[in-house]
């Protein structure tokens, strides 16, 4: 062992190599030294638990390759071909060609976030959102925060700090991540209040646990599960009824934003936002990066009064969001404003609405051009599957796609399925059923057929098969 610790390279040794040129020239001496350091480490550790028995004649080579990966982009492109829409992991809803037109001007020079252009005096980022927003849904004011967790959080706090917040058992969601509605509720300062049973909640559950200590009644919308059999629960036009006899504000999670019902795709019907505020909903939030399709952030909205309570809460200063997603958000949002969002390029509700011919086409010029390139005796079939809307929406929904599927026997369906994720500078996510792999053509773009291909000829190469 002594002998084999001795063979681990000095770090000038491997700083001064012909394969650290390119780094040498590239980043700081004191950088590189430490990544050296740490890689060193990662070898000695090896060795000392008995899991390296030798040094490896091209370790510099790998110490080079291993730093070079670490300066790779966190955030970069990918393929996803999983067939979920709105794929958590993989950013949920792609932004739609339309809304990035406007973009680049922002990011390279200044904007008019906080400035109002006739007076040229400054004002509030998101009041032209909120103007936006009110001619969409027909909602008296609303405002941007950076996502609807902190929406729950802000909008609790202004109603109702150190106040009891009435709350269905039936609604205390997991949002993800581990996080919870009581969680949320207790952090902005409301002291929940439970009432009902899991399958069933009343509106006297409600009207009986109102006191002077109430500070809001709250529905949240069960968007990433469903309760179903003996069950009831208590409408939106209900408790806001309740709230103005009681002259309680009450607040409604949507969760997810949709401004188009869904029925008019062949989707199941979901609430919309339009319905919140026809129903009665004194404010209500929902996010923007899910059927909405925009960037991540939560919007809230009601009326003007109660919306300005939330704008001056000095939350706001903290949960604000900047302009970039501003920007994103405003072009998105006037998708809406005509009459076919799909057809005016809202990419979104396009994937989830995506006609069978069309997937039938995209799927057999997917195999055609896999078929091309593998060896012959791979299986690649075009084949019936279920895909998802993914991120909470539609939860007992399954999306009728097609997909085309690998079989082979070379490398093993779970090896091909990580090669394809870590071959190349752009991961491709495929998924792996009856031991076959698959690509879902439902959330897989035509230009990256050409990525896919060159993944799969990567593997090849490699394992020379």
């Amino acid at each position: 062992m002594q002998n084999i610790l001795k063979n681990i390279p000095k770090v000038d040794k491997v700083l001064e190599s012909n394969e650290f040129v390119s780094l040498r020239n590239k980043y700081k001496h004191e950088i590189l030294v430490k990544l050296i350091q740490d890689e060193l480490d990662t070898v000695r550790r090896d060795i000392l638990k008995n899991k390296r028995k030798s040094i490896d004649k091209d370790i510099l080579s790998k110490i080079s390759d291993s730093i070079s990966e670490r300066f790779l982009p966190f955030t970069r492109h990918a393929v996803n071909a999983t067939g979920i829409v709105l794929n958590t992991g993989l950013g949920r809803a792609p932004l739609s060609e339309v809304a990035l037109e406007n973009l680049q001007g922002i990011l390279q020079g200044y904007s008019t976030l906080e400035v109002n252009v006739e007076t040229g005096k400054r004002g509030r980022r998101e009041d032209k959102i909120s103007e936006l927003i009110s001619i969409i849904t027909g909602a008296e004011a609303a405002t941007v925060v950076n996502n609807n967790a902190a929406a729950v959080m802000i909008c609790i706090n202004t109603l109702a700090q150190r106040k009891e917040v009435i709350v269905s058992r039936g609604e205390l969601v997991e949002i993800g991540g581990s996080f919870r509605m009581p969680d949320v509720i207790k952090k902005s300062g409301g002291k929940m209040f439970e009432v009902g049973s899991t399958n069933k909640t009343k509106i006297s559950d409600y009207e009986d646990a109102i006191t002077t200590k109430t500070g809001a009644l709250v529905k949240v919308h069960t968007s990433n599960y469903r309760i179903e059999g003996f069950t009831d629960e208590v409408t939106v036009k209900e408790l806001a009824e309740l709230g103005k006899k009681h002259n309680i504000p009450f607040y409604y999670d949507l969760g997810g934003g949709i401004f188009s019902d869904l029925d008019k795709y062949g989707l199941p019907h979901e609430p919309t936002v339009q319905e919140a505020i026809n129903d009665g909903a004194d404010i209500y939030s929902f996010s923007g990066d899910k059927v909405l399709g925009g960037p991540q952030c939560g919007i809230i909205a009601g009326s003007k009064e109660l919306i300005e309570k939330v704008k001056k809460n000095p939350l706001m200063r903290v949960l604000r969001t900047d302009k970039i997603r501003l920007a994103l958000l405003e072009e998105t949002l006037k998708i809406f404003v005509e009459k076919d969002p799909v057809n005016s390029g809202h990419l979104t509700l396009k994937l989830l609405s995506a006609k069978r011919s069309d997937l039938k086409k995209k799927s057999e010029k997917l195999k055609e051009q896999i078929e091309s390139i593998v060896p012959k005796h791979w299986k690649v079939k075009v084949e019936n599957v279920l895909d998802q809307a993914g991120s909470g929406t539609l939860p007992t929904e399954k999306l009728e796609g097609l997909a085309v599927s690998i079989e082979q026997n070379d490398l093993g369906v779970s090896k091909l399925s990580k090669e394809m994720r870590m071959i190349s500078k752009t991961p491709v996510f495929g998924y792996i059923s009856d031991e076959k792999y698959y690509l879902s053509s439902r959330t897989i773009f035509e230009n990256e057929f050409s990525q896919i291909k060159q993944n799969l000829n990567e593997i090849i190469r490699k394992y020379d098969i």
